[in-house]
């Protein structure tokens, strides 16, 4: 690109804020390069292509841009320059490194020297330099000037751009911090921009992609194929593409952020499934794998519908929950594993409508049992009057059970509700 070797040979000696030739000649080679931003939507090519030339501009070894992670707890390298041997990298939104703080408070820092803990803590009490990186290349960081990427609009963070190691061996001289301020803005119009159009969907085999296990074409034709057939996408993914289990179970523990867990032959049903019937599991998908004084491991497809529905903690109020993920096929074996491979088909009316009940008052029965206790515990010499409501969020039917301790009816999954009425008092009061 003829605009970088022009910039390269211009380059000047002179950092004096008030010399108006070196204020010129910096900002018109800053102003190539913002145009040439500008002018591209893909932002992580055209700073590649000028990443070089931004450091000589800078005069600084090397830089790095992060983006924002779609969760918004970490920021992401997205370009960066004298580390080609290692994989891009995240960092968290925290004190734990110099980008990671300065994506948290969202201000600029001019550090003289990373590995000074004074100058560090005078930003911050608990801010550090992330060491492990000089310590893997060899490489010896000492200036560094780093700053945010905001959006003008809403103020919300978009990235972090990082230069490291000013040529003179001093701290970047104010004319720099300006232009560096410029380069930010730009950057973050140009990010800002991209945020307007479509997004990108994240999927639980993101991972696949990333670690090239899988094409995105191949993950494209592996969803019509699953569509088309009605079948699960991961039952493709093994079958037709040839996916092992293990990849996809690492690619939903990167999703879900936690761990993976694989079905191990020989592992012993809990006697806490003795409470639990198949039906329930499979319509539920999750499953407890351990029972222990440490609390409960709890193995299902999909952790966060698991978490957001409430209904472990809910049965197990005091116990401390352990999570993780695994594969469609894997928790199936895992199921015919604690339940047996075959159950007896039933076709009579009545006896399917007895399975949907006992299913459910297995999963119920040790919340009704705790809200039993606490009347009991709590409103012993009151007398309450209650009812309990049992509603179903799928076929609005509705169970009561009374203070007699009757239950009419109990169908599908369900939302409890309960109030006691003081007698004595008049008062209503919500549990």
């Amino acid at each position: 690109m003829s605009f970088v070797r022009r910039i390269q040979q211009d380059k000047y000696d002179v950092y004096d804020k008030d010399d108006v030739h070196a204020r010129l000649h910096f900002f018109k080679n800053l102003q190539t390069i913002t145009n040439a931003i500008h002018s591209t939507s893909n932002i992580e090519q055209i700073m590649l292509d000028l990443s070089q030339s931004i450091c000589e501009l800078f005069d600084c070894e090397r830089l790095t841009l992060y983006s924002v992670n779609f969760r918004k707890n970490a920021i992401e390298s997205k370009v960066k320059t004298g580390l080609t041997s290692f994989k891009d990298f995240s960092l968290p939104i925290s004190e734990k490194s110099i980008a990671g703080f300065v994506a948290m408070s969202k201000q600029t820092m001019n550090i003289i020297n990373v590995y000074d803990d004074v100058e560090l803590k005078s930003h911050s009490p608990k801010l550090e330099f992330l060491r492990r990186v000089d310590q893997r290349t060899g490489f010896r960081t000492k200036h560094m000037l780093v700053g945010p990427l905001i959006h003008e609009q809403s103020n919300e963070l978009l990235g972090v751009l990082q230069l490291i190691n000013n040529r003179n061996d001093c701290q970047f001289p104010p004319l720099l911090e300006e232009g560096f301020k410029y380069l930010r803005n730009t950057l973050a119009v140009a990010f800002a921009q991209r945020l307007m159009s479509p997004q990108v969907i994240h999927t639980k085999f993101d991972s696949l992609i990333k670690s090239s296990v899988l094409s995105i074409p191949e993950l494209g034709l592996a969803a019509r194929a699953a569509r088309r057939k009605g079948v699960d996408v991961e039952d493709i993914l093994v079958d037709e593409f040839e996916v092992k289990l293990a990849d996809i179970g690492n690619s939903l523990s990167s999703f879900f952020e936690c761990p993976y867990q694989p079905f191990v032959p020989d592992r012993v049903r809990p006697d806490v499934h003795k409470n639990f019937k198949r039906a329930y599991v499979e319509d539920h998908h999750w499953i407890i794998l351990e029972e222990n004084a440490d609390g409960l491991t709890i193995m299902t497809t999909d952790p966060e519908r698991v978490m957001a529905s409430r209904i472990v903690h809910s049965l197990f109020p005091i116990a401390k929950i352990k999570y993780c993920v695994t594969t469609q096929r894997e928790f199936r074996q895992t199921v015919d594993q604690f339940f047996g491979e075959t159950e007896n088909t039933v076709t009579n009316t009545e006896q399917v409508a007895q399975d949907a009940i006992d299913t459910v008052s297995a999963a119920e029965s040790a919340l009704l049992a705790q809200v039993r206790e606490t009347i009991v515990n709590s409103f012993a010499k009151s007398h309450p009057e209650f009812q309990i409501d049992v509603r179903s969020r799928d076929d609005k039917t509705v169970s009561r059970m009374h203070k007699d301790g009757s239950v009419q009816r109990i169908a599908g999954q369900v939302i409890v509700d309960f109030h006691v009425d003081f007698l004595d008092t008049g008062m209503n009061t919500p549990m």
